[in-house]
C-alpha cells in the first residue's frame, strides 16, 4: 500500500509510515492546537520533497498567511513562484457557486501545479452552507470521491472543542473520511498541554493513545515522551 510521508517529525513511526496515497483525513482541534501549521507543514515538506500541493483557505487571506508562516523560516512565495504549491482563498459567500461549478478553481490550481497534495480550511465553511443533513453528507462524500479521483491526498481541517465529544461541527465528517487527527490544547492547572491522537487511520496500524508535540520549527511529535504519567505506544488496527 502506498504511502505519504507527513513531513510531521514522529507521526509517520505512529501510522506504518505516513498517509495511506489518496487518502482523506480530518485534522480536528481547538483555538490555537496548530491546525493550520500542521497543514501548511504536509503541504510545505511535500512541495520540497517533489509533491506539490495547494492550500484552499475559506477565511485567511494568502499574503498575512505567509508572512504568518514566515516564523518557521518557511518561504512560501518562493515556492508559489516556482509553481510547487498555491494558496487558494475562496470568500465563504462563493462556496455554494464553487461546489454547483465542481469545484472548478480549485481543479484550475490542482492543475496549474500539478497538486498530489491538497488542504482545505476548514471544511466547516462548506459544512455551513448547506443545511439539509443529508445533501451535507453528499457534498462532503462528492467532495472527497473528486479530490480521490485527482489522485490527491487531501487533509480537511474542522473546528472542535478542545476536548471534543464530537469531531465536526456536525459530527458527520469523521465517519466520512479515512482518518482523524485531533489536536489538542488542553489546560492542565495553570498550563497548556498539546498532545495529538490518531483517532482513527482506516487499514493502518496505529498508536492510540494521545502524544505531546511542541510548535517550534512546525510541529513536532513527541512519542516516546511521558504524558499524563503514561508512556505512548499502544496501537491499533482501524
Amino acid at each position: 500500500m502506498d504511502r505519504v510521508t507527513t513531513g510531521i517529525p514522529g507521526l509517520d513511526e505512529m501510522i506504518e509510515g505516513g498517509f495511506i496515497k489518496n487518502s482523506s483525513i480530518l485534522i480536528t482541534g481547538g483555538c490555537g492546537s496548530g491546525k493550520s501549521t500542521f497543514c501548511m507543514q504536509f503541504i510545505y515538506n511535500g512541495a520540497k520533497s517533489g509533491e506539490n500541493g495547494i492550500y484552499v483557505t475559506f477565511e485567511e487571506y494568502p499574503d498575512t498567511f505567509k508572512r504568518n508562516m514566515l516564523r518557521y523560516n518557511w518561504n512560501l512565495q518562493e515556492l508559489e513562484d516556482k509553481k510547487k504549491i498555491k494558496i487558494l482563498r475562496i470568500d465563504p459567500k462563493d462556496t455554494i457557486n464553487l461546489i454547483k461549478e465542481d469545484y472548478g478553481e480549485i481543479a484550475d490550481a490542482i492543475n496549474e501545479v500539478k497538486a498530489k497534495r491538497v488542504v482545505i480550511d476548514s471544511i466547516s465553511s462548506i459544512e455551513l452552507m448547506i443545511k439539509d443533513e443529508f445533501e451535507k453528507r453528499q457534498t462532503i462524500l462528492e467532495l472527497i470521491s473528486w479530490l480521490q479521483k485527482h489522485e490527491c491526498t487531501s487533509l480537511m481541517v474542522s473546528e472542535s472543542e478542545q476536548e471534543p465529544t464530537r469531531y465536526s461541527r456536525h459530527g458527520i465528517i469523521e465517519f466520512i473520511v479515512d482518518g482523524v487527527l485531533v489536536m489538542y490544547n488542553m489546560r492542565r492547572g495553570k498550563a497548556r498541554i498539546k498532545a495529538l491522537e490518531v483517532l482513527k487511520m482506516r487499514g493502518t496500524n496505529h498508536i492510540t493513545n494521545l502524544v505531546p508535540y511542541v510548535i517550534k520549527d512546525g510541529i513536532q511529535l513527541l512519542p516516546r515522551q511521558v504524558i499524563f504519567g503514561e508512556i505512548s505506544g499502544q496501537s491499533g488496527q482501524e
